[in-house]
């Protein structure tokens, strides 16, 4: 099944995704709000339009980077409210088109009539653009991979997407149309139903306008209705759009792209798959940051050592994700860290990645001694399969392989169900942010910070000066605070400064009381590796001393917890990046 044709089905799932419920009855509503058989149309290709639009010149271009983001908000809620309040209250529109004197007859009202009908159903329809573009795993595919890659390819799916989106939204608009056309008592514009289509229309663009929908959003979630995004996701993977694994026949011609584009080489003088051929080449994409890619390690490590005397090069080529991971001195500080003896291409710059097409951290590539790809693995888990592959493309052609034992009991990845995903900092790919009324891009702002109570699950909150820049956030005064709403058993920051400094953890939730009143990790309930405690006024207090920019281990609960808040308290200067998160 191809990426266009996913992009065409996952418009059309759209529908039922929890983030567009809230929102679903203003393509009804406004559909039936008019007499007019064409408004459906108009509503559903205008949003079709306005998604498109609102992706290439917000999300791809630069022409609005900066606009904060809750501008789209009081934009989208605004207009539904104004709807709202003229449907509700017709004769406000009636009285203010005869103060303006926009008709002076009968057939000059109705033509005007139909004109501002026409005009107002667009209005809807762009207004949802914003609202609708991000509720699809395939969209955000799209948009962080094959937009950046390849812009004409990004751009036919994104319009395809878009087109699913608003052939499905028009058949729900027409229905809902028709079901009301059938019903002439329904049609009085001054009735009791377009009265109550008003007040809809008020309710959904108060909670549009305030983000309030959000919180509907995780309701219906709780509420256990079902996610189609987990059916996009796993048509994704099934048609290895976003796959795991998958091998390669032998007499395949997929030669592997050679390695382009290294900026420097750790652990060896240089490597080159031509030089190499005849062996078995295990070529792993990972940044040094990257929990995911942290915890494969230790397994290429160990394949490293036990089979490296048979034929087998693992290479490590580090590609990064932040800013700070394409400086080669933090690379290096990483690899002699981790205690990686393999060699390890410096790759800032993205070119073998490129050459590679790949998407993913951590991403690995068997290579065979013809210089086939020949098995291809992404994301953690599987590692006794990757072993056996190993050992199955050393065996080829009659070659000796170590006898040793496979262990297969740490092939499960340490994911939870509901465990809280890898959260973003910085706008480009933040997400979940409680305090983005507030926000601006790239400027020193003074937050205000949510309690524990107001904080939902898996948001964060700031409080104090901040300044929010593309791919991270930056303290900008002494004692300012992130709180942020977890549930995952460890709990990891992908932070930094030119500095020393020390960040003050402390975890506030339920059964975590310790005796002084205040919430913290108990000691089967600890702290991650990377932090300290010391006395201050008698009281223990825990923290974490940022020096490089690398990944810290915070909080170990022991076992998978839901509802605690971590909350930070941050000297200036210290920059954050990610929070990970493991089970």
């Amino acid at each position: 099944m191809s990426l266009i044709f996913l992009s065409f089905l996952s418009g059309v799932l759209t529908v039922l995704a929890p983030c567009i419920l809230p929102i679903l009855p203003v393509i009804v509503v406004g559909s039936v709000a008019k007499a007019n058989k064409w408004r459906p149309v108009i509503i559903t290709t205008s949003l079709g339009i306005s998604v498109v639009i609102f992706t290439l010149i917000l999300k791809v271009s630069t022409i609005f980077i900066n606009v904060p983001p809750g501008f789209w908000s009081y934009f989208s809620g605004g207009i539904i409210l104004v709807f709202g309040i003229l449907t509700l209250f017709p004769e406000i529109w009636e009285k203010l088109s005869f103060t303006l004197k926009l008709y002076r007859t009968e057939e000059l009202m109705q033509k005007s009539s139909e004109k501002g009908g026409f005009w107002g159903a667009v209005l809807i329809g762009m207004s949802l653009g914003p609202v609708f573009a991000s509720c699809s795993p395939t969209y955000t595919l799209i948009l962080a991979t094959v937009l950046p890659e390849n812009f004409g390819l990004g751009l036919v799916n994104l319009v395809v997407y878009a087109l699913g989106l608003s052939l499905i939204m028009m058949l729900v608009a027409v229905f809902g149309q028709r079901l009301v056309s059938r019903l002439k008592w329904l049609s009085n514009p001054k009735g009791w139903f377009k009265r109550i289509l008003g007040i809809l229309f008020i309710v959904i663009g108060f909670l549009v306008f305030t983000g309030y929908e959000k919180a509907l959003e995780q309701k219906i979630l709780d509420w256990g209705f079902f996610d189609v995004t987990k059916v996009e996701m796993k048509l994704l993977e099934e048609n290895n759009v976003l796959k795991n694994s998958e091998s390669v026949p032998a007499n395949s011609v997929n030669l592997a792209p050679e390695l382009v584009g290294i900026q420097g080489w750790i652990n060896s003088n240089g490597e080159t798959l031509a030089g190499l051929r005849g062996k078995v080449v295990l070529i792993d994409f990972w940044t040094y940051s990257c929990i995911n890619c942290i915890r494969t390690i230790p397994h290429l490590k160990e394949w490293h050592e036990k089979y490296k005397d048979d034929g087998l090069v693992i290479i490590g080529v580090h590609t990064p994700e932040f800013a700070f991971e394409k400086v080669k001195a933090n690379v290096e500080k990483a690899v002699n860290d981790y205690g990686i003896k393999y060699p390890v291409a410096v790759d800032s710059d993205r070119a073998t990645w490129r050459a590679y097409e790949n998407q993913y951290w951590p991403a690995k590539y068997f290579i065979g001694r013809d210089g086939v790809v020949r098995h291809t693995h992404f994301g953690e888990g599987d590692y006794s399969e990757s072993e056996m592959k190993i050992r199955e493309l050393l065996a080829e052609d009659g070659g000796k392989v170590a006898d040793v034992v496979v262990d297969t009991s740490v092939d499960v990845p340490p994911i939870s169900a509901g465990q809280t995903h890898e959260t973003y900092l910085g706008y480009e790919r933040s997400e979940k942010f409680a305090g983005k009324k507030e926000f601006q891009m790239d400027l020193p702002v003074k937050y205000t910070l949510s309690s524990r109570e107001a904080l939902l699950q898996d948001n964060w909150s700031l409080g104090g000066l901040w300044e929010i820049q593309d791919m991270q956030i930056v303290s900008k005064e002494d004692g300012a605070k992130l709180n942020i709403k977890v549930a995952a058993k460890d709990i990891y920051l992908v932070m930094g400064s030119e500095k020393p400094a020390k960040v003050i953890v402390r975890v506030d939730g339920a059964g975590l009381r310790d005796g002084s009143g205040r919430r913290e990790p108990s000691s089967s309930l600890g702290w991650g590796e990377d932090m300290k405690t010391e006395m201050v006024n008698g009281r223990p207090q825990s923290f974490v001393e940022v020096s490089g920019f690398k990944l810290y281990r915070l909080v170990d609960f022991g076992q998978f917890s839901k509802g605690n808040v971590v909350k930070l308290e941050v000297p200036e200067g210290v920059v954050m990046n990610a929070f990970t998160f493991g089970s």
